[in-house]
């Protein structure tokens, strides 16, 4: 499986042939020719930097690639879209997409948020959007969000744990700000594998 990180959340993952994206932002919007061929986009739920409604309309109208949005989400596309549920699986050209519903991290006043939707990669990896655990869950690899309104390096250790991750790709601090080395400096200790790719880069897992 090869995992390419571009801005905050987003990530392009190809495996067997097949190519999804999950949560490209409205930051991505100049680089939708450097995706090349998709065979679906994904979104973990409807915040800006996760998501941008006239990106998604696009995939959609210039035929670049179904898409695939919780309820909450898929009300704001206006276009074509697959509303995803929890528990419920696709099959993405043999690639398998698992929805897994785990909360959005809470904000900064302490208030809930939106509806969130994780996706669990053919088995093999878990994009959580904002979520920062889910019982019951043990998975290879963990994209971690690692900043946020209520997320923190911490935080992202202890949802490392959680699942028994093996390795992880940290996420979402491009718009807050945050260090991925110091994850992998306590991680490592742990056996655990950080990859922390700068925006562009790819990793063979």
């Amino acid at each position: 499986m090869k995992v390419t990180r571009y801005f905050q959340s987003c990530l392009l993952i190809e495996e067997k042939g097949a190519r999804i994206l999950i949560d490209p932002s409205g930051q991505e919007k100049d680089r939708l020719s450097e995706f090349g061929k998709l065979d679906a986009v994904f979104y973990t739920h409807e915040h800006g930097d996760h998501f941008d409604a006239g990106m998604a309309r696009d995939f959609v109208e210039q035929g670049v690639a179904p898409v695939y949005a919780n309820a909450s989400t898929a009300k704001l596309i206006e276009a074509s879209k697959t509303v995803v549920q929890d528990g419920k699986e696709y099959d993405i050209s043999g690639m398998k997409i698992k929805c897994m519903e785990l909360p959005h991290c809470l904000m900064v006043d302490g208030s809930t948020s939106v509806q969130n939707t994780g996706y669990l990669v053919d088995g093999k990896l878990f994009h959580p959007g904002d979520g920062a655990e889910l019982a019951g869950l043990s998975v290879d690899t963990l994209a971690v969000p690692i900043s946020g309104p209520d997320i923190s390096l911490k935080d992202a250790y202890a949802f490392t744990m959680q699942v028994k991750a093996k390795q992880v790709i940290p996420i979402h601090y491009d718009f807050l700000g945050g260090n991925p080395d110091y994850l992998g400096s306590s991680l490592n200790k742990k056996g655990v594998k950080v990859h922390g790719l700068t925006i562009g880069d790819s990793i063979e897992l």
